[in-house]
């Protein structure tokens, strides 16, 4: 009898996440062996490396976009999941299946014999063993975490892009900006394109690694022709055709970095088809009409301000309410800071992992900020949204943000409820 192949991912996955990374040394040499072993760190095609606090996932959708109007072969490996492990390995935008993952997690497992992995380290490893047997134009690596250490980091890009840097994961990458910096610049190559889409970034970056100057570039630097920044603007503004309300700095450097390697196809390009044509689940995206709600992974104080901007943006609104889940090492207390200038109401939810901060917590760092805002808590997204749909007039906005796991929450919700919502 044949083994349900959904069941045999599900257990794979499980057997990986109960690897321990505290029991393992950092570095990239354990999992550069496998791969050497395989001949995974030379795929044959073009590949573009993306690091950065916010604006990862942004990119890589573009980029995909981008490849798609060209018509060109393209694979992106990202990270977190929302709903299905697959997402993070994608062939022409499409999630590759779970035989193929089943397949590819036996090549990896049989391969790495006693050398101790990771979860990152073997699904990444999983990524680039399915991209080697693709033909394939282009490959897009989301970096997880950092990027020095980051095992995507044992593969050699063409191009770089390091979106922005801001504090996030102080517990791995230090407590300061620039010490962040170092360890996300840790991608850039010599002899290869390096972008940073802000001049602040720029500016840490070489603070942090001064022997970078010359090496790397400010993406507002580079030529777009024969697009005009004007008309890129004028797409990015239209609602109807950026509809995640993406950022300008994101698809513009995604843009250059498209431009670097496929100079040729990018001349041919219909700038308002490539941004129509983004698609990219958890920023800024509307799962309901009535009442609107918007779910967003923003989860630091970087991405707090986008999305407060982005709110703020929305007209003929009666009532914002947010529904907030964070883990409990993120800034919690400047996050609810920065988004109550825009929110009249707050349900704060429990969530399934250990690593999240309680509803309590959350309600209680409101608190201590003194706001004017209600508050509230629930044991659940699905709960508070339920609470919330029961109480709340066609013309609110309900907000859902604080973490990939709340936004899966919601998405995992609507799914369930598609019937009767």
């Amino acid at each position: 009898m044949k083994i349900n192949s959904t069941k045999q991912l599900e257990d794979w996955i499980s057997r990986i996440e109960a690897f321990n990374p505290n029991e393992i040394e950092l570095g990239l040499e354990r999992v550069q062996k496998v791969a050497n072993s395989l001949g995974l760190t030379k795929l044959n095609a073009k590949i573009i490396m993306i690091g950065g606090t916010n604006g990862k996932g942004s990119c890589v959708a573009t980029l995909e976009s981008l490849a798609a109007q060209s018509q060109l072969k393209v694979a992106s490996y990202t990270s977190p999941h929302l709903r299905r492990f697959n997402e993070r390995i994608k062939i022409d935008g499409q999630e590759v299946t779970d035989d193929l993952l089943v397949e590819h997690f036996k090549i990896i497992e049989n391969s790495r014999q006693e050398i101790p992995l990771t979860f990152f380290e073997f699904t990444t490893l999983v990524a680039l063993s399915i991209f080697s047997q693709q033909s394939l134009d282009l490959v897009i690596l989301e970096i997880g975490l950092g990027g020095r250490l980051d095992a995507v980091n044992i593969v050699e890009p063409d191009v770089t892009i390091i979106t922005t840097i801001d504090k996030d994961h102080e517990s791995w990458l230090g407590v300061d900006k620039v010490s962040i910096a170092y360890e996300k610049s840790g991608i850039c190559r010599t002899g290869k394109k390096n972008l940073i889409g802000d001049k602040t970034s720029y500016n840490l970056v070489l603070k942090a690694r001064a022997k970078l100057e010359g090496v790397v570039s400010l993406v507002k630097e580079e030529a777009l022709n024969p697009f005009s920044l004007e008309e890129l603007n004028q797409s990015i503004d239209e609602p109807q055709t950026n509809c995640y309300q993406l950022l300008t700095q994101n698809i513009l450097i995604s843009f250059a970095a498209f431009n670097t390697l496929f100079a040729k196809s990018y001349e041919c390009l219909d700038i308002t088809e490539v941004v129509k044509n983004i698609r990219i689940e958890g920023r800024f995206q509307s799962v309901l009409n009535e009442p609107l709600t918007i779910v967003d992974v923003g989860h630091n104080t970087q991405a707090a301000n986008n999305l407060k901007l982005q709110c703020s943006r929305v007209k003929s609104i009666n009532k914002r309410i947010a529904i907030c889940g964070m883990m409990a090492d993120k800034a919690i207390v400047d996050v609810i800071g920065i988004m109550d200038d825009v929110i009249d109401c707050w349900y704060f939810v429990d969530l399934p992992i250990e690593r999240a901060a309680s509803a309590s917590d959350l309600l209680d760092a409101h608190s201590s900020l003194k706001l004017d805002s209600l508050s509230f808590k629930s044991p659940s997204v699905s709960q508070a949204f339920q609470e919330i749909r029961g109480n709340s007039s066609k013309d609110d906005l309900v907000l859902v943000f604080g973490s990939f796991i709340t936004v899966a929450e919601m998405l995992q919700y609507c799914d369930n409820n598609s019937q009767s919502l």
